[in-house]
């Protein structure tokens, strides 16, 4: 009878020993996960605290764009949680300026976010009333400015009635191409003009800063301003005060001055 009571005995303590190791497991489950949920709640408390409050903006690579113009696109300001903050809304809002090619903005932690920017190239200026509209390479408007030594560039005439906003399209097609040919053209002979106008499609007129006034046809202009450099080089100061006849580039006319071309 005793060994009966022996064996039931085993038996019953093979069936509790089982059971007493999974409980230790989920009790060990168990306060793993109470870790880590604490762990979380600390580090989500801590992301979100003060320490990581907005307090300085850093703006480079604007030269013409504001800082308020910036700050006005990037629509934060100071004391926001900088990881509330993407980086990437804020490039794209920075991108509808039209004056700016490039945005990259950046955390610096804890407290800085870095904003640099690109700007686009401005190719001339166009009067409009009591400013000159700033009109890049693709014949956008960028701006404006009431600054022309800012620039150092001259002025477009002969568009007609200027009616146009920033972020606009002022030049276009063939007029684009031309402007942007002969302003490439003059920055690589190192050769300053004053105005170019459009007023007659069948000649553009160019008006260097020495009161020289040239006529460039309508075709050519990068092989032509060639060409006026190499008659500028043969003109004294006085003789410039005159008007210089490119439209057949082989047979250049000046008249003026009492120079003469040798051809």
């Amino acid at each position: 009878m005793d060994k009966r009571l022996q064996r039931q005995r085993r038996t019953v303590c093979g069936s509790e020993q089982p059971a007493t190791k999974r409980e230790k497991k989920l009790l060990r489950t168990l306060r793993q996960t109470l870790i880590f949920i604490v762990v979380l709640w600390m580090l989500l408390t801590f992301v979100r605290s003060d320490f990581f409050a907005l307090e300085t903006i850093v703006i480079e690579g604007h030269v013409h764009t504001t800082e308020a113009e910036i700050r006005a696109a990037l629509q934060v300001s100071e004391g926001e949680n900088i990881w509330r903050i993407r980086p990437s809304e804020l490039q794209e809002r920075l991108q509808t300026i039209p004056r700016i090619s490039t945005a990259r903005v950046e955390r610096r932690l804890p407290r800085t976010l870095v904003v640099a920017v690109h700007e686009e190239e401005t190719l001339i200026l166009v009067p409009y009333r009591e400013h000159l509209l700033e009109v890049g390479t693709d014949g956008q408007v960028l701006g404006s400015t009431r600054e022309r030594q800012e620039f150092s560039l001259p002025l477009l005439t002969g568009t007609g009635p200027v009616e146009i906003s920033v972020g606009q399209t002022l030049l276009s097609g063939i007029r684009l191409d031309a402007v942007r040919t002969v302003m490439i053209a003059l920055e690589e002979h190192g050769l300053h003009a004053s105005e170019l106008s459009l007023a007659d499609p069948e000649n553009m007129v160019l008006i260097m800063m020495d009161g020289l006034v040239v006529w460039l046809g309508r075709e050519e202009y990068a092989e032509k301003i060639w060409i006026l450099q190499q008659i500028s080089r043969r003109l004294s100061v006085g003789e410039k005060a005159g008007y210089l006849d490119l439209r057949v580039k082989e047979a250049p006319v000046f008249s003026g001055g009492g120079a003469k071309i040798d051809r």
